[in-house]
């Protein structure tokens, strides 16, 4: 009898430690779960900036256009000269402050270019008026009673520019070789020609014919 309730006893002992084990069964903490996140991919755009081109023309200096109101060749020797009246070739009767003008002359020895008063032209066929060369004075020239504007001296092959500054008067140009007359080194010189170009480039005169 006793070992049947020993027996009972043990039996219940072992289901009671079978259910309190199967109670007590460690699930184990839940497995952490790894949340990828793609963010979407992004390419840079690269900023354009806008290229400018500047185009930068440089003009040559040049100069002012000329109209061409005498051109003339001719011959002298050291002892000629020759006169170009304003007026009567050229179309000014009276030329005035301002007034601009480009003067070429070339020639095959050198020669002496210059304007002077209409009326003391008239005169240089005398003894007085005459440009002579002296060691002593600047430039190798003295012009005596001469009293020249637009002076070019000593011309083989020369261009200058003139803007006349003095009072309201009729003028003459003058190519003279004369001046050689008292320079030894010139002494048999053989007659020679020259070219003489006068251009109006500028100034408030116009060219005009009609002197009535």
């Amino acid at each position: 009898m006793i070992g049947k309730k020993t027996l009972l006893l043990v039996t219940v002992l072992l289901v009671a430690v079978v259910c309190i084990a199967g109670c007590t069964v460690n699930v184990g903490a839940p497995t952490p779960t790894t949340i990828q996140t793609v963010l979407p991919t992004t390419t840079a755009e690269q900023t354009k900036v806008p290229v400018t081109t500047t185009l930068i023309t440089t003009a040559a200096t040049t100069a002012p256009v000329g109209k061409v109101v005498l051109h003339e060749t001719g011959i002298l020797t050291t002892k000629t000269f020759k006169t170009y009246d304003f007026k009567t070739l050229m179309g000014y009767k009276f030329l005035y402050p301002k007034d601009k003008f480009r003067i070429t002359i070339k020639s095959e020895k050198p020669v002496l270019g210059y304007a002077l008063n209409t009326e003391q032209a008239g005169q240089l066929q005398g003894s007085q008026l005459i440009p002579r060369y002296q060691t002593y004075v600047k430039g190798g020239i003295d012009w005596g009673l001469i009293e020249p504007v637009m002076v070019i001296e000593k011309a083989t092959d020369t261009t200058k520019e003139f803007t006349l500054q003095d009072d309201v008067r009729p003028l003459t140009y003058v190519v003279d070789g004369r001046w050689m007359g008292y320079d030894s080194n010139y002494d048999n010189t053989a007659p020679f020609s020259y070219e003489i170009t006068i251009e109006k480039t500028g100034g408030p005169t116009e060219q005009n014919f009609n002197f009535g």
